[in-house]
């Protein structure tokens, strides 16, 4: 059996629907393949995308089973059932771990930096020829992903690609207001837990000097919302760590805005950004995802 999977810690909609997707095509193929993961599901997750009739698998690993990683390129972040000597193919669109896994997989190791894995995903159906066997509720699942990942295309990640693949969905499911439909949707899941919605989303690894160690993510329809529970907020991060930083992706405005309570850390995300912290937060002109900060760090 191929088990396709992702991280450990939690999966958002990009991890979910890639490996849905993708054990689907496999399967089509005549591959058997399950999709699993043992990780909490994100908010981009949301509870009209769980009650679709298309789901994760339940299957219990066995001794023989091989892998593919969906989303996650840092082997320190694969699921927990996860055997690297088996891992036969990785799919991914975060930058890092590329040279590693191209000396291991060769051309198995697809790790591009595009907006989003689903759109690498639905270009493997294109390239043989499946793209008629998308399900209504398989490219929402996708073009969710692809929506939450490029931030309703607006994201400066956002290819060429990610636009293609996004108008071939848009037929499938042809709903012309569903990304307002996703997004408020999204918006009302976090509000409602919002410290499990922080730690969700809160990636902890040492990037570079420049970076906190501790780097928080949250998608949000209108930040003011958001910012009248800074006390949840700064409690939760502090309980990780002083050094932290948290980026609010306010699709209303269409910008990034930095939250950071740590002098040192403010200093060097002012130098990053050429930026000033008014009152522990920096506006930045338009949205910024994670990774793109955290390509741009690399690239000091």
């Amino acid at each position: 059996m191929v088990i396709v999977t992702s991280g450990k810690k939690y999966i958002d909609i990009d991890a979910y629907a890639g490996c849905i997707a993708y054990a689907q095509l496999l399967n089509l193929k005549g591959i058997k393949s399950k999709a699993i993961s043992k990780a909490k599901l994100n908010e981009s997750i949301t509870k009209s995308l769980l009650n679709l009739n298309i789901k994760l698998d339940k299957y219990e690993p066995k001794e023989d089973d091989e892998y593919i990683i969906i989303d996650v390129s840092n082997k320190n972040y694969f699921d927990t059932f996860v055997r690297e000597e088996k891992i036969i193919e990785i799919i991914d669109h975060h930058v890092g771990h590329e040279k590693y896994w191209k000396n291991k997989l060769k051309e198995k190791a697809k790790i591009e930096f595009i907006g989003s894995v689903a759109t690498i995903i639905v270009e493997l159906y294109e390239k043989e020829n499946l793209i008629n066997k998308i399900s209504k509720d398989l490219a929402i699942l996708l073009i969710s992903a692809i929506l939450d990942n490029t931030l309703n295309l607006k994201a400066k990640i956002t290819t060429q690609r990610d636009i293609i693949a996004y108008k071939k969905l848009e037929k499938i499911i042809n709903d012309k207001s569903y990304p307002e439909k996703y997004f408020n949707e999204c918006q009302l899941q976090i509000t409602e837990n919002l410290k499990t919605a922080i730690e969700n989303d809160t990636k902890i690894e040492n990037i570079t000097p420049i970076l906190p160690p501790i780097f928080a993510q949250l998608t949000i329809w209108d930040k003011e919302k958001i910012l009248n529970y800074k006390q949840i907020i700064y409690k939760t991060l502090n309980n990780l760590g002083t050094k932290w930083m948290m980026n609010l992706i306010c699709l209303k405005d269409g910008k990034s805005y930095l939250l950071v309570k740590d002098l040192e850390v403010q200093e060097n995300i002012e130098k990053l950004f050429n930026k000033r912290f008014q009152k522990e937060i920096m506006e930045l002109d338009n949205v910024w995802l994670r990774k793109e900060i955290i390509k741009l760090s690399l690239e000091i």
